[in-house]
């Protein structure tokens, strides 16, 4: 069972102006009222399979990538030890730790993956991002095709801030 989630409170407030026509007086009132609804949680949102298809990768890597999206933490870094890819590697049915290195391989050549140090990698932040739902105001993805190829911009609008492109 999963624990329950805390609720955001809403609150809107509504004001009447009621004018007495035969006093010409002006009377205020103020009506507030209180909701509660599910918070937006923390999350990843990624469609792998397009980013896959669209970096030209072969099949399977939607699934590489999902495994490693979920160590993934806040500023974008991925920390993996013989541990933590062994256990990958048997959550993706692969038979040696050796595949999924291969893999990993793959998505560095294609830059969905840079790599940082032994074992550590950061997220092209332009596929990719995690944070809290409640700093982010807008998200844009464009793709663009040129004469020399195709593009993926991504643009993050956080509240109280100027977009930032990747």
């Amino acid at each position: 069972m999963q624990p329950e989630r805390p609720l955001k409170k809403v609150s809107k407030v509504t004001k009447n102006k009621i004018i007495d026509i035969n006093t010409g007086e002006i009377q205020e009132e103020e009506e507030i009222i209180n909701a509660y609804i599910d918070k937006e949680p923390d999350y990843v949102k990624i469609y792998l399979k397009d980013i896959v298809a669209l970096n030209d990768l072969p099949k399977g890597l939607d699934r590489v990538i999902n495994v490693l999206l979920k160590v993934m933490s806040y500023d974008n870094m991925i920390i993996l030890n013989s541990f933590i890819k062994k256990q990958m590697a048997q959550e993706l049915g692969y038979k040696t730790v050796q595949v999924l290195n291969n893999n990993i391989n793959k998505l560095v050549n294609a830059e969905i993956l840079f790599r940082k140090g032994t074992g550590t990698y950061q997220v092209n932040a332009r596929y990719f991002g995690r944070g809290h739902w409640h700093d982010i105001q807008e998200i844009r993805l464009q793709q663009v095709y040129s004469t020399k190829g195709r593009e993926l911009k991504t643009e993050i609008t956080y509240k109280n801030d100027e977009p930032s492109q990747n």
